[in-house]
């Protein structure tokens, strides 16, 4: 049984693949039980029963739930034997993004990270800062950018340009609140046009800046390559890039890199088997098809020493932007201050018109208002 938060045709590509695993393995039945994020961590951590039919065997979450997992003792360790395999054909981020010191807690068997969408009508040359881009000549009614100001992996990168290193010593997630503030503060123009503050604050804005660069009046957004299909749909031009810094920022502009795993459950009556099926997600061919129609990005080296991967309208951007990033760590630690700051950006939600300055303190940086 395994257990997964992937939906649609993610979810379909993944039951393909291990149907393909169980064949090969020999008389082996996988069945693929999906639960909603909230769901699957509700069940691993108060639900999982001792025993049973029910009892999931692997479960596909991202790296930074690795942490937690192994600490309330819920996941495999993998052996030595299969590390030593995983060194010689993991990108070596892929693999530091799932090891806790020296222990390798699940197999990363793909990535995703954001980056810079944009018109290359609009901009012929790349924008070198995040200024130049917000500052561009472009028609009346026409947004330069837009992002989900909720959502602190698109704050990340402009965020790390001014704090530099995300982690303290003992691993927990930190986010200065000057350096928020402040790249908050040099958005503020941006909010000033007509329609800018609502695009980056909708429930499912993602859907909104989609359709707005569509029709031409959003110049650039800050999306994942999932949407890459949907752009080509859309038979507008585009061109992808890492998120740039503003001109004053003190350090690189470095997306977050999130990496989806598959972890062994300790209960499973099966761990061998299930450590076996993990590996088989990691087999290149499979591996391959499994990132292709996902639109994820992936994890092997040998994907990055064949021309397919550059194939596709905008893959180069994302894996320049992967290259660029940062991992989240596996760590209990770093995943509880995320969310903490998830939770502060929320706040703006209620926030109808675009912030002052005062309100952005009063919001972020004092009590829930």
């Amino acid at each position: 049984m395994v257990g997964t938060t992937w939906i649609g045709h993610s979810a379909e590509t993944l039951n393909q693949e291990l149907i393909r695993v169980a064949q090969e393995l020999g008389p082996v039945t996988m069945e693929l039980r999906p639960f909603s994020p909230a769901g699957l961590a509700d069940y691993l951590m108060r639900s999982q029963p001792a025993r049973g039919e029910s009892l999931l065997d692997l479960v596909v979450v991202p790296n930074d739930w690795l942490g937690q997992l192994f600490e309330r003792d819920l996941i495999c360790e993998l052996p030595v034997s299969r590390v030593d395999a995983l060194e010689q054909h993991l990108v070596r981020q892929a693999l530091l993004a799932v090891s806790d010191h020296d222990k390798v807690l699940a197999y990363p068997v793909s990535a995703e990270v954001l980056a810079l969408v944009y018109d290359p009508d609009r901009f012929p040359s790349p924008p070198r800062t995040m200024d130049e881009l917000l500052a561009a000549p472009l028609p009346a009614g026409v947004l330069p950018f837009a992002f989900n100001v909720l959502n602190p992996s698109h704050l990340t990168p402009l965020v790390s340009s001014f704090q530099g290193s995300l982690l303290d010593r003992d691993g927990n997630f930190v986010w200065r609140d000057d350096a928020l503030l402040t790249v908050l503060g040099h958005l503020d123009g941006l909010w000033r046009l007509p329609g800018a503050w609502n695009a980056c604050r909708g429930d499912d804005n993602e859907s909104l800046q989609l359709q707005l660069f569509s029709e031409g009046k959003l110049a650039s957004f800050v999306a994942g390559p999932w949407l890459l299909e949907a752009l080509e749909a859309t038979g507008r031009p585009f061109a992808v890039m890492p998120i740039p810094p503003f001109a004053d920022s003190t350090h690189p502009a470095r997306a977050l890199v999130g990496y989806e795993c598959v972890a062994a459950l300790r209960e499973s009556r099966w761990t061998d088997l299930a450590l076996e099926a993990g590996a088989s997600l990691l087999e290149e061919q499979a591996n391959e098809r499994l990132n292709r129609s996902t639109r994820r990005l992936p994890v092997l080296l040998s994907s990055y020493q064949t021309k397919r991967a550059m194939t596709a309208a905008g893959t180069v951007g994302f894996l320049r932007a992967l290259e660029g990033g940062q991992a989240f760590p596996p760590s209990a630690n770093w995943s509880e201050g995320f969310q903490r700051v998830g939770d502060r950006l929320q706040r703006l939600r209620a926030q109808a018109r675009p912030p002052s300055r005062a309100d952005l303190e009063r919001r972020l940086l004092g009590g829930r208002s």
